[in-house]
């Protein structure tokens, strides 16, 4: 019996999250339904985190155990023959008993992708949010940087479970222009709160077209509540992209 890591990507557009649910597609059922075609007799897979409805995924990671009698490689074929288009394994690595996607994770990173224009774009609307118009960046990229660091994110989402701590770490956080039209924000942090990175693009965004200002920033991450517009950015810009552990090897 082996001990696998899997890293997955995924549409998340046609699917109501990562965690399986009796009467919904999902991600997590997809892939217990796929491991089963393989003869895989576990009760359930684990993963890094809990992608909400419509979050897609290129970095999530993914364990479990198989008495798998074949290569990685073959493993790796045989469930992305088994996956519904929109899901496919992007590696497979046998690792130690110990290894655990979620609590041994040091980091995880998301990227959100927004597109300016004032008309709709098929062909990018299933992954970005699109956005009227321009903004002032110079005031955007300055929220971003303050985000760096230790805080108080309780105005910025809720903990999974009700009491639980809000302070998180925020290691990266910046705005890429990938072309004059599209852009991407990089966050990454040693754990997140629930609809926190969408809270943050969406408080970013009000930002940027000059509806709050640094100061109410300031004071929502002390703490201090309804100082900054109420809202969360769209699923669809929102992608996990990756995971990070000791190395990002579990030998």
């Amino acid at each position: 019996m082996e001990h696998y890591q899997l890293i997955i990507a995924y549409d998340g557009t046609e699917y109501r999250g990562f965690q399986r649910q009796a009467d919904s597609a999902t991600i997590q059922g997809e892939l217990e339904t796929a491991l089963r075609k393989i003869g895989w007799q576990g009760e359930t897979i684990y993963a890094a985190g809990r992608t909400d409805t419509g979050v897609h995924a290129s970095g999530q990671v993914i364990s479990f155990t198989h008495d798998w009698q074949h290569s990685e490689k073959d493993l790796l074929a045989a469930l992305n023959h088994f996956l519904p288009d929109g899901i496919a394994v992007q590696s497979v690595t046998s690792v130690g008993d110990e290894f655990h996607p979620r609590y041994d994770a040091l980091s995880r990173e998301y990227q959100y992708a927004i597109t300016f224009s004032p008309v709709p774009l098929p062909q990018k609307e299933r992954f970005m949010w699109r956005i009227n118009e321009e903004w002032n960046w110079d005031a955007v990229n300055e929220i971003a940087m303050l985000l760096v660091g230790e805080h108080d994110f309780s105005q910025f989402g809720k903990p999974f479970k009700p009491g639980n701590c809000t302070t998180r770490k925020i290691l990266v956080s910046k705005w890429t222009r990938v072309n004059p039209t599209d852009c991407v924000y990089t966050i990454e942090a040693n754990a997140f709160l629930y609809h926190m990175v969408r809270r943050i693009v969406f408080v970013l965004c009000k930002i940027g077209e000059g509806r709050t200002c640094r100061e109410e920033v300031q004071k929502a991450l002390a703490g201090e509540k309804n100082t900054i517009p109420p809202g969360i950015a769209p699923a669809c810009g929102l992608t996990l992209t990756k995971v990070r552990y000791n190395d990002n090897i579990k030998d």
